[in-house]
């Protein structure tokens, strides 16, 4: 009875170990056929008529291109200048997929909806897409030229919408620090003490970069930081703070109230938007509950 109850046993355990590497061998079949389902959604490639006809609202009414074809004039050919047009000549650009353009006409509407139509028609004349932009290693998720006064918007379709138009945020920032002065003191003050931005120290800023994470933790809101990409460089620290406050204004709020730097460089922020547009206030961006003046 005990050599005929092991071996039920053992039949069991087989039939179950099995039944387990099947359901493995199903889960991981499925999983490869929904990625490879996925990839040939994402390649779904559209007419151009149809694209721009998605476009239109957007393009007729603020009087932008749109650039999704990579050729020899989707980058700069200014090699010298003294501030950066955009990422570098030499940068190996691949295509945005159609059906990821295809998602932008929305996250666009509703990142540009944050303006008055003058200030995003006097100052951003075209939006170049692609799904990777690599310089010497620097993988954008955005970037901006502001000589031709492009965004550039990298996405191979990982990014969601709050995503997308956060870096349009980010990358306008920079074109309007392009175009208006500011004086530098009163953000710099509200660093602490000491505080020098990663790039200007001399390390290897490739290293720097991959480090920096988009990701705000207490410990950087209570210096004065959204992540630790802010610490790389005064520009990127700018952008980040234009980019968590019109994606993200009720965690923005909610941040501000609890680390005095951050609102220190909040009104710092807002003195130069609203030299742009006055219709920047503190409760047109955060809602009512405050008033920076």
């Amino acid at each position: 009875m005990t050599n005929l109850a092991f071996n039920l046993t053992q039949i069991l355990i087989s039939k179950r170990t099995g039944r387990f590497i099947w359901i493995l061998l199903f889960c991981s079949f499925s999983l490869a056929a929904i990625s490879q389902w996925y990839l040939y959604y994402l390649d779904t490639v559209f007419p151009k008529a149809e694209i721009e006809e998605r476009f239109a609202p957007l393009t007729k009414k603020y009087g932008i291109e749109i650039v999704y074809e990579v050729d020899d004039t989707f980058l700069s050919n200014i090699t010298n200048s003294i501030v950066a047009a955009g990422p570098g000549k030499n940068s190996k650009v691949i295509p945005i997929r159609h059906r990821v353009l295809m998602q932008y006409p929305v996250y666009l509407r509703k990142a540009f909806e944050k303006y008055p139509a003058e200030v995003i028609k006097k100052y951003l004349r075209a939006i170049y897409f692609a799904d990777q932009i690599d310089d010497e290693g620097f993988l954008f998720g955005g970037s901006f030229d502001p000589f031709r006064q492009i965004v550039y918007l990298v996405d191979n379709g990982s990014k969601d919408d709050e995503s997308a138009i956060d870096t349009f945020h980010h990358e306008f920032s920079s074109l309007l620090l392009s175009r208006h002065s500011m004086v530098l003191n009163p953000w710099f003050e509200n660093n602490p003490k000491g505080f020098v931005y990663l790039y200007t120290t001399g390390a290897d800023q490739l290293d720097i970069y991959k480090k920096a994470s988009s990701c705000g933790t207490e410990e950087d809101y209570a210096q004065g930081f959204m992540n630790t990409y802010g610490q790389t460089e005064f520009e990127n620290d700018f952008n980040e703070y234009s980019a968590m406050i019109f994606t993200y204004p009720e965690k923005f709020k909610q941040i501000m109230a609890r680390h005095p730097r951050v609102r220190g460089k909040f009104l710092v922020w807002l003195k130069f938007y609203q030299e742009i547009d006055p219709i920047f206030t503190e409760e047109y961006l955060l809602g009512a509950g405050g008033d920076a003046n």
